[in-house]
């Protein structure tokens, strides 16, 4: 399935075709895209006639495509009619026949399609003077870029790049010109594509058999494909007289420049495959793209008279996106199967996580999609240059923007893409490897530590009788008469009583001056607790100091839970200066405190307070007696009051809560707080309250 992200933009072509059905390579038929986007109320280019067809020996010699654009003269009418001619060669004898008479005036636009053909790229180089060192008209690294038909290498790999040359003009032939290559990868099927030279290969990709079982499936390698634009302009003017002509002393007699130079509007692919398959190129011979062009003329005009200018204008730029658009069809592809890579990948990490061995593989795809990602941005800046530099060729500034239009939205999608699919996951899948290996020795650790715990244990229950026995081992006086084993024993077990003793007195004397962020959470939540289930017992900073038990039990129980509780488990730690204290877990000692406090909370009775019942805490909240509600008996309007004494307080003690709300301003009252003030010694030293008043913003 293919993934969600990958979703085709409106100007991306997604359909796919397959042609020539009686050619395939071994079973593997090629794959273009066909483009979606309607041109001039054409869906797509008719099934037009080949005059020859190709078997499994002829697919692999080199071929030349041309295709002319001619408008002719058509007697008594303003009307230029149209024709097209394509012409398919195979050898260098052909092709020099086209220019035997020179190029047809009435030839607006002519196409060279070249695949695999390094005689044909020789003639062309010549006819068009591109391999030249002037600095004026030349291109002398054009030149040197189209004689090498495969990428370079560097330290035995595939070096992978994209150049593009600027506008220049040539007046004397009068045309202006630009050029560009590009290096790409196409993946092929394995043992469908017989590879000659393996140095061209970039990668090995994994994907499902027939018996969905995931095996090494393609083999990713690198091509090359140049694309040459001329525009003819006659009206550029020649420099000044200083400039002498580069053509000078090239005429053969009466012959014009014409004659011999390619003077017109062309557009010339180099195009290159490894297989030396003209089907396995960028624009598959007789797909889409070919049978497109051959009809392009006829697309535009759609019985509209324009000028021949304008026509050659439209038909170069949709020539220029087409071959772009055939680049970003073969980056769909090869993320297609890219991504199906990732996924096998993906199963096999999460089904083992830990499995260290996987790790030569992720740095292998992660310098696998480098390369994805150092390549896209080589296209992506061919694409930005040539949009301003084929703006230039036809002096023509009001078309910025229409060349190559569609493409930045491609390649932005595709970089996304590389992005997505295949960095980031591949990335996700290294972090988790990592963690899973970083549990396992975590893990192997604590077990490690637990077993140095239980050594340390051994040796700490062993240290004093090992003392002990070099004690009585000492020759000295003392044991000179040899006494009785029982001495060993009477001395032996009071000091392991003693050790344990000093042991635990330590430890808990420690523990009592140092309370960690957990422990004290744990009695946060235990006083929340009591305090819902006895709001007159309990408030959420620890018992009510001012609580009297009824019976002898009661005051016992109480004692010890004051004892046990105190408020200052919730006050914050203090270091002794120069001292870093560690976290200490609540141990089974106070777990067993935690257990008979919950337990006795409800067994307590209050002096004053009728018998305990699961439903005096709630009923006292909602009536206001304890916690939020209202408290007529202080005389206190307000809601929101808090920690109302339990009834059966001394009077002294109720005279001391009544004073102190009589000193709030009588109508200011809303929204008094009477909160208990928790004192720093267990002794009781009156009430403690305190009252807190709202501001005039309403808070407290």
């Amino acid at each position: 399935m293919e993934p969600l992200s990958r979703q085709h933009t409106n100007n991306t072509s997604a359909g796919t075709r397959d042609f020539e059905d009686d050619i395939s390579i071994s079973g593997c038929k090629p794959r273009l895209s066909i483009p979606t986007k309607v041109v001039a109320g054409r869906d797509k280019s008719p099934g037009l006639q080949w005059h020859k067809s190709y078997n499994a020996e002829t697919k692999l010699k080199s071929r030349v495509l041309m295709i002319d654009y001619v408008h002719i003269e058509a007697e008594g009418s303003h009307e230029r009619p149209r024709k097209v001619v394509a012409q398919e060669m195979h050898n260098v004898a052909t092709l020099k026949l086209v220019y035997k008479d020179g190029r047809d005036t009435n030839s607006t636009l002519r196409v060279f399609h070249v695949q695999n053909c390094s005689w044909a790229t020789k003639f062309l180089i010549h006819k068009f003077r591109i391999k030249d060192n002037d600095d004026i008209v030349g291109l002398q690294e054009f030149g040197d870029w189209l004689l090498q038909k495969k990428p370079q290498r560097r330290a035995g790999k595939p070096l992978l790049v994209s150049k593009s040359w600027k506008t220049t003009a040539d007046p004397w032939r009068g045309v202006t010109k630009c050029s560009f290559g590009v290096d790409y990868m196409k993946h092929y099927a394995c043992g469908d594509a017989e590879i000659g030279d393996k140095e061209t290969l970039v990668s090995g990709l994994m994907g499902y058999d027939a018996n969905d079982n995931p095996v090494h499936r393609y083999n990713v390698f690198s091509q090359r494909f140049s694309v040459y634009v001329q525009y003819a302009a006659s009206d550029l003017q020649t420099p000044g007289p200083d400039i002498e002509s580069p053509y000078k002393g090239l005429e053969h007699g009466s012959r014009p420049l014409q004659k011999l130079y390619d003077n017109g509007s062309t557009i010339i692919v180099f195009d290159n495959s490894d297989t030396h398959s003209i089907y396995d190129t960028l624009i598959s011979a007789r797909g889409e793209w070919e049978s497109r062009w051959r009809r392009l003329p006829f697309y535009l005009t759609n019985g509209r008279p324009e000028a021949e200018g304008q026509i050659t204008s439209e038909c170069m730029k949709i020539i220029t996106q087409d071959i772009f658009k055939a680049l970003v069809n073969c980056w769909d592809q090869l993320l297609d199967v890219s991504w199906e890579h990732v996924s096998i990948l993906e199963e096999k990490i999460y089904e083992q996580p830990a499995d260290e061995s996987r790790a030569p593989e992720l740095w292998l795809n992660s310098a696998y999609w480098l390369k994805y990602e150092k390549l896209m941005f080589y296209h992506i800046d061919i694409v930005n240059e040539m949009r301003k530099y084929l703006v230039e060729i036809d002096g023509d500034l009001t078309d910025e923007g229409l060349w190559l239009k569609e493409s930045p939205e491609d390649f932005d999608r595709l970089s996304n893409l590389i992005q997505e699919d295949l960095v980031k996951r591949t990335n996700n899948l290294s972090e988790l490897m990592y963690r899973s290996v970083g549990i396992r020795d975590s893990r192997q650790s604590l077990q490690l530590g637990t077993s140095m715990w239980r050594l340390s244990w051994i040796t700490f229950i062993f240290l004093p009788l090992t003392f002990i026995t070099g004690f009585f081992g000492m020759n000295v006086d003392t044991f000179t008469n040899h006494p009785s084993v029982k001495w060993y024993f009477i001395s032996g077990v009071p000091l392991m009583v003693l050790v344990f003793i000093s042991w635990y007195l330590l430890k808990h004397w420690l523990t009592r001056h140092r309370q960690s962020p957990h422990q004290r959470g744990i009695y946060e939540a235990l006083y929340a607790e009591l305090h819902n289930s006895r709001p007159e017992l309990w408030s959420r900073a620890g018992p009510r100091n001012y609580v009297q038990p009824k019976d002898r039990v009661s005051k016992i129980k109480w004692w010890l839970m004051l004892r046990w509780m105190s408020p200052k488990r919730l006050l914050p730690p203090r270091t002794p200066a120069g001292q870093v204290m560690d976290d200490e877990p609540v141990g089974a000692y106070n777990r067993l405190k935690r257990y008979l406090v919950r337990k006795w909370t409800p067994e307590i009775d209050v002096m004053g307070a009728p018998a305990p019942d699961p439903e005096v805490g709630p009923s006292l909240v909602d009536n206001g007696v304890v916690g939020y509600g209202k408290m007529a008996e202080l005389g206190l309007e307000a809601e929101n009051i808090m920690a109302r004494p339990t009834p059966g307080l001394n009077p002294s003690e109720e005279a001391d809560v009544v004073r102190l709300a009589d000193t709030v301003e009588d109508g200011k009252s809303s929204g008094v707080l009477v909160e208990e003030q928790m004192e720093g010694s267990l002794k009781r030293k009156g009430m403690g309250l305190q009252l807190k008043v709202p501001d005039a913003r309403g808070g407290r």
